[in-house]
C-alpha cells in the first residue's frame, strides 16, 4: 500500500497541511478537541508515520541517536549479553521519549566521521573506548555524547557534553574475593577478556582489585573472545590438572562456556545474565542492571542535548549466590 502523506490527511480531513503538521508535533492549543481527535483517528487508520529525515532538514534537529560499539576485530559478537542488555535499556528510553537508534560498529575514528557527515545525530552512546584511543575518538564526535564503562583520565572530570557510566569494578572484585575466601578457596583461575595492563579498563580494574582483596594465588588467562575453541585452546594447559578450585570469569558468557569445560569445578562471574539462573548449577553471578545502564546513558545524553549539562554516574552491584560454587 503507498504510503500516506500529510498533505492527504488533510484532504481527508478538511483542514491544511500545516493543521496536520501542527496535531503530529503536539503543537495543537488553536486546534479544536473535535478536530485534533479527527486528524489522530486518519493517522492511526492509515498507518501515518513521520519522515524523520524531511523533519530533520526542516527544523535543523534531530531525534536520531547512534549507538556506537567500538571494535578493532572484524568481527562482533552480538550475542553477548552486556551488549543485548545495553540495547535493551537504550530502546526502552528512546521509546518512551520519542527517540530513533541506529546502531553501528566502528572500528576507527574515521568510521565516526564518515557517519555524521551522512547521517544527522542528536547524539551518541559509545561503548568499548579503551583508555588509549579515547582521545581520538572523542576528538572525531562533533556533537553530545555518553560513554559507557570508558575509564580514562578525562572521566574523573566533567568533559564538554560528554557523559560517562561506570560500573564499580573494584567492588565487584571485592565481593568475589570475600565470598571465594569464605567458601575455602585459597587458589583461583582468574578468567577475562584480554586487556593491557598497563592501561585503566573494566578487566584491568576487576583484575587489579581481585589481586589486591584475594588472599590466595591467583593463576590468570584470557581470551579475546568468546568464541568457545579459543577459550578451550586458552585454557588448555589446566585440563589434565587443575592447580585451582575455583574460577572467577569476568563476564557470564565466559563462564557459562568454562563450565563445559571444568564441570566439577567451582564458578562464579560477572552480569547475571537471563541465562544464569537456567544453568546447572545455576551460575552464582555479580549482577550489575545493565539494562538500566542503557536507560541511563540514553536520559542522561538527551539532557545533554537540551541544556547542556553533563554527569557521570557509577552503577553499583550486587552478588547473587546460587549453586556454582562449592564449600571446601
Amino acid at each position: 500500500m503507498t504510503k500516506i502523506t500529510v498533505r492527504e490527511i488533510a484532504e481527508l480531513a478538511g483542514v491544511s497541511a500545516m493543521t496536520v503538521s501542527n496535531v503530529i508535533r503536539g503543537k495543537d492549543s488553536h486546534v479544536s478537541k473535535e478536530m485534533k481527535e479527527k486528524i489522530l483517528q486518519l493517522i492511526k487508520q492509515y498507518n501515518y508515520v513521520p519522515n524523520q529525515n524531511a523533519s530533520n532538514l526542516r527544523t535543523g534537529e534531530s531525534s536520531l541517536i547512534g549507538i556506537l560499539f567500538y571494535d578493532k576485530r572484524t568481527f562482533t559478537d552480538f550475542t553477548d549479553p552486556f551488549m543485548a542488555s545495553i540495547l535493551t535499556g537504550v530502546t526502552q528510553e528512546a521509546k518512551r521519549q520519542g527517540y530513533f537508534l541506529m546502531v553501528h560498529v566502528v572500528h576507527s575514528p574515521r568510521d565516526i566521521e564518515v557517519i555524521q557527515r551522512n547521517w544527522k545525530f542528536a547524539g551518541f552512546i559509545v561503548a568499548g573506548v579503551e583508555n588509549h584511543d579515547f582521545a581520538e575518538i572523542n576528538k572525531a564526535i562533533k556533537i553530545p555524547a555518553t560513554y559507557i564503562d570508558t575509564y580514562c583520565e578525562a572521566a574523573g572530570e566533567m568533559v564538554e557534553k560528554t557523559n560517562f557510566i561506570m560500573t564499580d569494578d573494584e567492588a565487584i572484585s571485592e565481593k568475589v574475593a570475600s565470598y571465594l575466601e569464605k567458601m575455602g578457596h585459597k587458589k583461583v583461575l582468574f578468567f577475562t577478556f584480554d586487556f593491557k595492563f598497563d592501561e585503566p579498563s573494566v578487566m584491568e580494574r576487576r583484575f587489579r582489585a581481585f589481586q589486591k582483596s584475594f588472599s590466595g594465588e591467583i593463576i590468570f588467562a584470557s581470551t579475546s573472545s568468546s568464541d568457545y575453541q579459543e577459550i578451550l585452546e586458552n585454557v588448555e594447559p589446566y585440563l589434565m590438572a587443575q592447580p585451582f578450585t575455583a574460577i572467577y570469569a569476568t563476564a557470564d558468557i565466559l563462564a557459562v562456556k568454562l563450565h563445559q569445560i571444568f564441570k566439577d569445578l567451582s564458578i562464579i562471574s560477572v552480569d547475571n545474565a537471563p541465562f544464569a539462573e537456567f544453568l546447572s548449577p545455576k551460575l552464582t553471578t555479580v549482577a550489575i542492571d545493565q539494562v538500566k545502564k542503557g536507560r541511563l546513558a540514553l536520559r542522561n545524553l538527551i539532557e545533554t542535548t537540551k541544556s547542556g549539562t553533563t554527569r557521570n554516574d557509577f552503577m553499583s552491584s550486587e552478588l547473587i549466590e546460587r549453586d556454582s560454587v562449592n564449600r571446601i
